[in-house]
């Protein structure tokens, strides 16, 4: 029904995924106390470079940095480029929060539109629901779609409370699981630094103060037109004088740094803000980024502002390079609201050459090895965001070294496993523990979950890989076709027999596709 030639074809037949449990039961077990209220979800992405539709603007309050904000010169982060906002909308209000969709189980997920007119609506229910489609009955989410973050019904489909995957500003004047503020700063990269977490080793430079409002400011500043309220660079005023004094202690910090190091966002996903600086000329070139009038730290600096200025979310964060890591993990588990620690899987991560992730492989039979592996490491975690008022879902990046000490640790601690990043939230990788009785029914001990970029629909897709999805072994997670450029953007689960046999299958599909940045 999303696609032109409808999302099943005629005389394939899909089997039915029953997954082991659902995002609904777990966020129960985590929370007693939420159990017996109706909970919604929210999984939608967001960011702070671009209104995503007239119902969905950018945040301006909980700032996040993604890559077209750190990337994209400010001339085009307007919403008259049509294209570069239909496909942030289409990532981050269809790929991701159908991804988390079909792992929800029987709970209110609530979506938002992509447009407003009568055909933009529908072609985005025909598409959630045709991912849903093949789930077992009794694990059907509740699709609600609303227009924007300021007009969920929650009366209307009798939500009690909100839980969320990123901080929405829209979401503020609704009862909510947990703090946005604390949930924001939980997820920031000065929070983990700060956290007593074994982290390599970090120097942190907090932006001082914020700017004055444009309107107090020079004569450019009072005409500047932009979408983006970005402080001009030829400001004369304070606004131009607080800038550059807090871009002379970042570049400064920049400058003293020895290679190699890694520098980070405050607030960034999906890989996004983060630069690793392995020579002088990567060095030279994030310096010329910094500087610049179009770079990544003058757009982040220009949005600090009275109100969200106590949340540091100007800060910058320049860590150790981890040393010869010899493993690269995602773990997943769930924290419940008294700190116990619930493991879920752990996953091996990929990434682009740009250190954007774009997919997750699992190996069933190693996850008892790896649950014993990172035990303490988990533990740990799930105290310290617990503490801090949160249970949920948690996922943490880690880098393993041969040996203990190799890389010095932010808290002195002499380990193998760095955390390299602490996602406080969904993680894109959640659905892979999930499926694990469905690969292993079918003899399969590896699966992978990634996201691609297609040429023509769901139905042609399933189609050119009817063997693989008719016996299971592939099936879609999440697909948002663009009907006007007949592409398709989607999140796929494939299983293999083992690692060769699973890697064999995802080369054979991202040799036919591309891949999807966030």
């Amino acid at each position: 029904m999303g696609s032109v030639d409808g999302p099943i074809p005629e005389g394939i037949i899909l089997p039915t995924i029953k997954l082991d449990t659902t995002l609904a039961e777990l966020y129960r077990r985590a929370s007693p106390k939420n159990a017996n209220i109706r909970l919604g979800l929210v999984f939608c992405g967001v960011n702070s470079g671009l209104d995503l539709s007239p119902d969905f603007p950018r945040n301006t309050k909980f700032l996040y940095q993604d890559s077209p904000f750190n990337t994209v010169p400010r001339r085009e982060l307007t919403t008259r480029n049509v294209d570069l906002q239909k496909s942030l909308a289409m990532k981050y209000l269809s790929l991701i929060p159908q991804r988390d969709a079909f792992i929800a189980g029987s709970a209110p997920v609530i979506l938002f539109n992509m447009g407003q007119t009568t055909e933009q609506v529908e072609h985005d229910r025909r598409e959630a629901e045709a991912t849903i489609s093949v789930l077992d009955r009794s694990q059907y989410p509740e699709l609600v779609f609303c227009p924007g973050p300021e007009r969920i019904s929650m009366k209307e489909h009798g939500i009690d409370k909100i839980t969320y995957k990123i901080v929405l500003d829209g979401l503020e004047n609704y009862p909510l699981t947990h703090s946005l503020e604390i949930h924001w700063y939980l997820n920031s990269k000065a929070a983990l630094a700060l956290s007593g977490l074994p982290t390599p080793r970090v120097e942190l430079i907090e932006a001082e103060g914020f700017g004055p409002l444009a309107k107090s400011c020079c004569t450019i500043c009072t005409t500047d037109k932009g979408e983006m309220f970005f402080i001009p660079v030829g400001c004369t005023g304070n606004r131009g004088k607080w800038l550059n004094e807090q871009t002379a202690r970042v570049i400064d910090a920049i400058k003293r740094r020895p290679i190699p190091f890694v520098l980070k966002n405050q607030q960034t996903f999906g890989g996004a803000g983060t630069w690793v600086v392995t020579s002088e000329e990567k060095k030279k070139e994030l310096l010329d980024d910094f500087s610049s009038g179009e770079g990544a730290l003058r757009k982040l600096l220009s949005q600090v502002t009275e109100v969200n200025h106590h949340m540091k979310p100007g800060s910058i964060i320049i860590s150790d390079l981890v040393a010869d890591p010899i493993g690269d993990y995602g773990l997943t588990f769930l924290t419940t609201d008294t700190g116990e620690a619930v493991f879920l899987a752990a996953s091996e991560q990929m990434t682009d050459d740009n250190n954007a992730w774009i997919g997750s492989t699992i190996n069933y039979s190693h996850q008892q090895e790896l649950h014993d592996k990172f035990l303490s490491l988990m533990q740990r975690t799930a105290k310290y965001v617990a503490d801090h008022g949160y249970c949920g879902p948690v996922g943490i990046d880690i880098l393993e070294t041969k040996e203990a000490g190799q890389t010095a640790s932010h808290n002195g601690e002499a380990t193998a496993y760095h955390i390299v990043d602490l996602n406080v939230r969904t993680s894109g990788s959640l659905s892979l523990p999930l499926l694990k009785g469905h690969f292993s029914d079918r003899g399969l001990s590896c699966a992978s979950s990634f996201s691609i970029t297609v040429k023509g629909g769901r139905g042609g897709f399933i189609r050119r890989w009817r063997p693989e999805f008719e016996s299971g072994k592939m099936f879609i997670l999440s697909w948002y076709e663009d009907t006007e450029t007949n592409e398709s953007i989607a999140d796929v689960v494939v299983g293999g027999e083992d690692e060769k046999a699973l890697q064999r299958l995802m080369n054979r599909v991202r040799n036919t596709t591309e891949d999807v940045t966030f």
